[in-house]
Order: structure tokens, then sequence, then C-alpha cells
């Protein structure tokens, strides 16, 4: 059964460690080990986009929209001409659109002015571009030829989420104060020795302030257990790069110890075989 037992350090000023630790009673067959450095300074606070989720419920507000529909009588009139048909579009379906999605699309997470930037947003990208993706690459003047006023609703509802998704990146993200992750760098030299003269590790360069995602990761496995006595020996050699900041060394020693039905097995006798 594997434990773990953490040993922690500080260096302030730059200043070496040279440190004897006890260790638990139990720890007497160490299978790894893992060392994190960590400095505290002055966190940089920045700005960083986030993502939000895709409005799921887009292409059903814009097919259960009458006036879309409506307005496809208005826009058989337009259909000789691709200048007129785009004019009508502009004029007067675009805005539809933009509405639909303006007053449908809201997130809970964001306040009353981060959703009017949003809403504005999404109208400015689509005043912009939209009208040349349904013409270009949607062909609507081409495909609307023989189209219903039922297929007309579907063909805008569906070049609309086509076009939404293409620039959800764009279109579907917020920015937030976040901290900045410090720069990582090279602190200096550790080395770890038990039984008077046995090292764990022997010159380790250790980087400060690296991310760490997964500790058992980072873990050093031995390949086979090393039985040690009750002490381990720290001695760290500072490079002098972490200026006036104090450096704070963890040292986590992953160690086997019996479990309790192991235990019950060894604290059984044999039964004898002797006979009177």
């Amino acid at each position: 059964m594997k434990r773990y037992f953490v040993i922690t350090h500080t260096s302030e000023d730059n200043s070496h460690i040279n440190e004897q630790d006890l260790l638990p009673a139990s720890c007497q067959l160490i299978t790894g080990l893992a060392v994190i450095a960590t400095v505290k300074k002055q966190a940089e606070v920045i700005d960083v986009s986030e993502s939000l989720a895709f409005p799921q419920a887009l292409i059903t507000d814009l097919l259960n929209d009458e006036r879309i529909t409506d307005l496809f009588y208005s826009y058989l009139r337009t259909r000789a001409d691709e200048a007129d048909s785009r004019a009508f579009f502009e004029s007067n379906i675009l805005p539809e659109i933009i509405r639909v999605l303006t007053n449908g699309i809201v997130y809970s997470c964001l306040d009353k002015d981060e959703q009017q930037e949003l809403s504005e947003h999404i109208a400015y990208v689509f005043n912009q571009q939209f009208t040349d993706f349904i013409y270009g690459e949607g062909k609507l003047f081409a495909n609307g030829q023989a189209m219903t006023n039922l297929d007309f609703t579907d063909f805008i509802a569906q070049q609309a989420l086509i076009f939404t998704y293409q620039h959800k990146d764009q279109l579907f993200k917020r920015t937030v104060k976040a901290y900045k992750q410090p720069e990582a760098y090279e602190c200096g030299n550790i080395s770890l020795l038990v039984n008077g003269n046995s090292f764990l590790l022997r010159d380790y360069m250790v980087t400060a302030n690296r991310k760490v995602k997964n500790l058992h990761k980072e873990l050093i496995p031995f390949h086979e257990p090393l039985e040690v006595n009750s002490n381990l020996y720290t001695v760290f050699k500072s490079n002098k790069n972490s200026g006036d900041n104090i450096l704070t060394i963890r040292i986590y020693i992953e160690y086997e110890v019996p479990s309790k039905k192991e235990l019950q097995l060894s604290n059984l006798k044999p039964e004898s075989n002797e006979h009177e």
C-alpha cells in the first residue's frame, strides 16, 4: 500500500538549504519522490478570453419566427434580379435575423453591459458578413428560385446556423480577469540523502513555478524500493535567481507500508506439526 509524506523547506533571500528531517516510522521502503518548487510573488492580473457555450436553440428560434416566413412573399418580388434580392435581404430580412439572434442568445454568466456588448458584436458581424455569405457560399439567389415559404425559413435558419458556427470563436467569447502564471525558471540544485550516503537525488535541477497538473505524474519512480533509516538529509544550492521572493520547496516521498491483510498474515504463527 502506497503512502506519501511531505517535507517543506523555504529559502529566503536566495539562501541555501542544509537540513535534516525525521521520516515517519512507517517510511522504511521509499518507492518514488517528487520535488515541487514555487516562488510567491505579486501576481499580475491580465485580461484573457473565455469561450461561451454555443447557443443550442439558435435554429429553433429562427424557425419559429413568423416574421421571416411572412417576409418570404415580399422577397418573391425580388427574385428576378440579384441586386434587388440582396438589397431587400439587407434592408428587411437581415435585421429580423439579427433581432431574433440578439434576443434569443442570452447568457446568465454575463452582466447587463457584457450582454449588450455581445449583442452588438453579433449584430456587427452579421451586418458585415452574412449577406455576402448567404448569397455567396449559400447561393440564396439561385436556390431561392423554387422555394416555398417554409423552405425559405428553413434555408435561412440553416445558413445562419452554419455561419454562426463558423464564427463561434469570434462571436461567443468574453474577457475575464485572470492571474498570470509566473514564468518558470531554474532556481537551483537539490540533493537528497538517506542512510548517511545513499542519494535519492543528486544535483537535481529544480525548476520553480512549473505548472503541475497531476502530482502523481511528477513522481520519479524507483525501480526497486529503497530501504531507509529514519532521516532524510536535504541540501539545496540556490542559483540566486529568486530575488527578494521566498522560495518554497516541497519534497513528496512515496513509500510502501504493509496492508492490514499483510500485517495479519505476518503475525500468524505456523501450527506445530509435532505430536506428543
